[in-house]
């Protein structure tokens, strides 16, 4: 995720105020485009990392796969609810984190990463000069989009594991000192009625003390 980070401000630095933009429109969309085909081959890397165990049965050789829709679809068939959940903090009054709220759009989706995807793949080879000509104008204007859409993805996002009992909460930049942070959550049983409306007392009451 550190990785991730770093290449989505080398990717942003060829937009906004251009201070490290190339002279050549072509060579800033490609470093762009080069930096986000890595961060999605990196996102989906990372979901076949947490479920290193239960893929490698099913695929001994994963290893070589590199290509991210490839990996995508063989990650999925192990584990349907591999791909991020992005979130958001809800706070209280008193900036204390209260909650978690999934976001409902404005990020990557599983079906606009492989489309970027293969737009960025195609930026990277050389023009057929008989073909069909890069639209560069185009992804100019969309590469800030995309990369807002994955800031969004990855902001604070949660990935649940293969056994379904555990998930990953990642943090991209915490406050403290701008580093990726991550728990682990393990879901101790199912939710009921009951033990939902235990669980909102017992925050209800954490909060209260934190007030006195």
């Amino acid at each position: 995720m550190e990785e991730i980070k770093n290449r989505l401000v080398a990717a942003w630095s060829m937009f906004g105020n251009n201070t490290h933009a190339t002279p050549f429109r072509a060579t800033k969309i490609e470093f762009a485009c080069l930096q986000i085909r890595k961060i999605l081959e990196l996102i989906a890397l990372a979901s076949l990392s947490a479920n290193k165990e239960e893929y490698s049965k099913q695929h001994a050789n994963f290893f070589k796969h590199w290509r991210a829709k490839a990996i995508l679809e063989a990650v999925e068939k192990v584990n349907p609810n591999f791909y991020p959940t992005p979130t958001e903090e809800v706070g209280d009054p008193n900036g204390e984190m209260r909650d978690l709220r999934m976001l409902a759009e404005g990020f990557l989706t599983k079906e606009e990463f492989s489309m970027v995807y293969d737009l960025c793949s195609q930026t990277l080879h050389a023009s057929n000069p008989y073909g069909e000509k890069t639209d560069h104008p185009f992804l100019e204007k969309e590469i800030p989009g995309w990369l807002e859409k994955i800031k969004k993805l990855l902001n604070t996002h949660m990935v649940i594991l293969h056994n379904k009992r555990e998930s990953l909460w990642i943090i991209l930049r915490s406050q403290e000192d701008g580093k990726v942070r991550g728990s682990i959550f393990k879901k101790i049983e199912d939710p009921t009625p009951e033990n939902m409306a235990e669980a909102e007392k017992r925050r209800i009451n954490h909060l209260a003390n934190k007030q006195k």
